[in-house]
């Protein structure tokens, strides 16, 4: 075989980038080789799954906006592998992998409360949770969305408050045009938070660190910014005031031990009196924008900062009234892009304003947990079945062709089909019980396509290899190139067929909606995207190369 040739070719190239990205997601998306970093769902690390019942159904839309509203509550607790899915139009489902009864409790906790909403002016507060009129949030019309005619598109969110509430934003409003209007959802109380100077790159650190000051003022209660590179001389400072909360990076125990170390040493722990609150890390990295020649920020999760308007001129007049609207426009390339964004802002914005609170009366069901033990068994048994079909799938090659030069090429490129897979699902969402089985699935439909191109191949040639017929590089006959791109031509005009009815017969299944199914229906999808666009065709051009040579 001519493995010059074979490495030069495109198909095989890719296949190659593809493997290398799959192995990073797999052992290097936490820059730490000797783990495996990918999510798996509850059945086989454990975890607690939360029954929420609905007290009437609701439509699609409502639908999403409580799952918005409920991943925004959970995820402000840094439990940001928790899964909210719906059930039909009546249910929702939550799933936190790798949950202690301390987990189980905070999470029926969150679910049962309402978030702490704040609205803050140059350090006072404007608006509270207990100004906002009930349900007036976006209500009867209070949401529009507008395109103009330079081709942004506008966006409106109405809401109305109590009149104690107009009169304490109108005062700190007063000669405040186009200030900034701080959107909190559960601002940490009494806190430091620790950031890297690295998160600030998208600006200098001087108009940052002016920037981020200036979100983190309240009257009374301050957020202390303190540089994890300056650390060391801030010390004094952070214990003189006598915080109770530290806001942290979850990367921080890898990354700089040594200050962990000096945290606990202080008492602060997740659940003590001193509480550590870990945050992703692309959480910790505040969201700037450009308004006109200034920056701003516009958001900063790790604080709970979700969103920060400009105060209009009209209502920086002094002028007292119970009814606001906050206006945005929403970033793009196209419009349809630009609108589904406008939705998006939207339904964080009703979310952070209502204060995490849901358009329908719930009531939280039982939780019921499954124990690590289990789920390493789930697990263990998975991958022994996934070995074992593979085992099938190569017994079956070599009774069928009785060519064991065949089986190599076969399982390798299958076996490539299933790691890429399993990269992507674990790597950028979550493997359960039925993403494995979807998976798993997946031999059988790999190997199908191959026999196909395989058989193709091995057919007695229309013309064969005769005495004085015209020959190609390498000693290949020209006739035998033109037939073995008229054979696979015709192998993957089948593959590329089946492969597009068994995507439209999976798509319904992938947004039905019931939980049990949409991640077997999603694992087969991408397993039939990665064996039609990259393996396969690699697979194509190593048979032809070896039957070449045969």
């Amino acid at each position: 075989m001519n493995w010059v040739k074979l490495a030069g070719e495109r198909r095989i190239q890719l296949v190659a980038v593809l493997i290398i990205i799959a192995l990073f997601l797999i052992f290097l998306k936490d820059l730490n080789p000797t783990t495996v970093d990918l999510n798996f769902g509850i059945e086989f690390v454990g975890g607690v799954r939360i029954p929420i019942s609905l007290e009437k159904g609701v439509d699609q839309v409502t639908m999403s906006s409580m799952i918005d509203t409920i991943k925004t509550r959970i995820n402000k607790y840094g439990l940001s592998q928790s899964v909210v899915r719906p059930l039909g139009d009546r249910e929702i489902i939550v799933e936190v992998p790798k949950a202690d009864s301390s987990v189980i409790k905070s999470v029926e906790r969150i679910l049962k409360e309402q978030g702490k909403f704040e609205a803050i002016i140059d350090g006072k507060e404007a608006l509270s949770g207990i100004d906002i009129m009930p349900y007036s949030v976006g209500g009867s019309g209070g949401e529009t969305i507008f395109p103009d005619e330079r081709g942004n598109v506008n966006w409106r969110l109405d809401f109305a408050v109590t009149r104690d509430g107009a009169e304490r934003f109108s005062k700190a409003a007063s000669g405040k045009a186009n200030y900034p209007v701080y959107l909190f959802l559960d601002r940490p109380e009494n806190a430091v938070v620790l950031l890297s100077k690295k998160d600030l790159n998208e600006t200098s650190l001087m108009v940052a660190e002016r920037i981020l000051k200036d979100a983190l003022k309240k009257e009374g209660d301050e957020i202390l910014l303190v540089y994890i590179e300056e650390f060391e001389k801030s010390k004094e400072k952070i214990r003189d005031l006598n915080k109770t909360v530290v806001v942290i990076s979850s990367s921080l125990k890898d990354s700089d031990p040594a200050i962990m170390k000096q945290l606990k040493d202080w008492g602060f722990a997740e659940n003590g009196t001193k509480r550590l609150i870990e945050r992703n890390p692309a959480d910790m990295t505040p969201q700037f924008q450009a308004i006109g020649a200034d920056m701003a920020i516009g958001q900063w999760k790790a604080i709970g900062l979700l969103s920060a308007p400009r105060l209009s001129p009209d209502l920086a007049k002094g002028m007292v009234s119970q009814f606001y609207s906050i206006t945005g426009s929403a970033a793009g390339k196209t419009l349809e892009e630009k609108k589904k964004n406008a939705e998006k802002e939207i339904r964080e914005l009703k979310s952070v304003i209502s204060g995490g609170r849901l358009p329908v009366s719930t009531v939280i069901g039982s939780a019921y947990t499954v124990s690590p033990t289990l789920g390493k068994q789930f697990l263990s048994y998975s991958w022994i079945g996934l070995v074992l079909a593979i085992s099938v799938v190569a017994i079956i090659i070599i009774a069928r062709y009785r060519k064991f030069w065949l089986l190599v090429p076969i399982v390798f490129v299958n076996s490539i089909e299933i790691l890429v897979t399993i990269a992507i699902i674990g790597g950028l969402g979550t493997i359960d019980l039925a993403a494995m089985a979807g998976i798993i699935s997946m031999i059988g439909t790999g190997v199908d396509d191959q026999i196909i191109i395989t058989d193709e191949m091995l057919r007695k040639k229309k013309s064969g290899v005769e005495e004085g017929e015209s020959r190609g590089r390498g000693g290949v006959s020209l006739s035998y190139e033109r037939e073995s791109r008229e054979r696979l031509g015709r192998a993957f005009f089948i593959i590329f067929t089946v492969a597009g009815v068994s995507i439209a017969s999976m798509f319904p299944l992938l947004i039905s909606g019931i939980v049990e199914i949409m991640g077997f229906a999603l694992s087969a999808i991408v397993g039939v995207l990665v064996g039609v666009l990259f393996t396969r065709p690699a697979y194509g051009v190593i048979i032809k190369e070896m039957y070449a040579m045969d």
